[in-house]
């Protein structure tokens, strides 16, 4: 099985995104995949620089591709899928990290079982007085990517990139669509909707101790949900 990783790493090197990227690279290093991987880091609205070959060139099998940063990190996820042949591609955004070893044996092994679906570390069941619909959340999420290619829209503004994650006509909604799921992978297990909540450690439950990876929203303060 040919397995891609893709970063997106969003405008340069400057500020909060190097940091972030930072604990991406410290977190990917401390905790080893478990699987063998190529990787590709999407530069996300800044050309390719020597100082970001200098970050990202001991990550295994790297490609670098550069994007205009049009539909931020999803118009990025969409670019790789369409350029790079694989057969299973893990999306991680650029506020993304790890937490613990043998993360990617984890997301391969739930693909195994399942087939073509969405996988994601975190799902959000919705909130309908705030227009959100239920969503794999797209900072850490993975699939084969002819599903990702097969989503009808191309996404080049800003404004559709939030429509994408969790709008009424959002990946996931589409996902169901095709007769096909979305799960929610712990370390422990998945979860089907609607259940992606009944991890007691899982995005913004407990102590998060079952989250494969995260990002910005699960570092504290976080506030759990009911």
């Amino acid at each position: 099985m040919q397995i891609v990783v893709v970063y997106v790493f969003p405008l340069g090197v400057a500020g909060k995104y190097h940091d972030m990227a930072v604990r991406f690279l410290d977190t990917y290093h401390q905790h080893p995949p478990g699987m063998t991987h190529d990787t590709v880091i999407v530069c996300n609205g800044a050309p390719l620089t020597d100082e970001i070959r200098w970050m990202f060139d001991a990550l295994p099998g790297i490609i670098y591709l550069e994007h205009d940063n049009s539909g931020f990190d999803v118009g990025a996820y969409q670019r790789a899928a369409r350029e790079i042949p694989c057969d299973l591609m893990v999306f991680f955004g650029g506020s993304t990290y790890l937490r613990g070893p043998n993360w990617l044996q984890r997301m391969v092994g739930a693909y195994q079982a399942h087939g073509d679906a969405q996988y994601g570390t975190m799902g959000n069941v919705g909130q309908r007085h705030a227009n959100v619909s239920p969503h794999i959340r797209t900072t850490a999420f993975w699939m084969p990517p002819h599903l990702m290619n097969s989503y009808p829209t191309v996404i080049t503004k800003p404004e559709q990139r939030y429509g994408f994650e969790h709008g009424r006509n959002c990946f996931t909604s589409w996902v169901s669509t095709q007769g096909l799921k979305s799960w929610v992978v712990n370390w422990s297990r998945e979860y089907e909707w609607p259940n992606w909540n009944d991890s007691p450690n899982g995005f913004h439950r407990g102590n998060q101790s079952d989250l494969i990876a995260g990002d910005r929203l699960t570092m504290p303060p976080y506030y759990p949900t009911p």
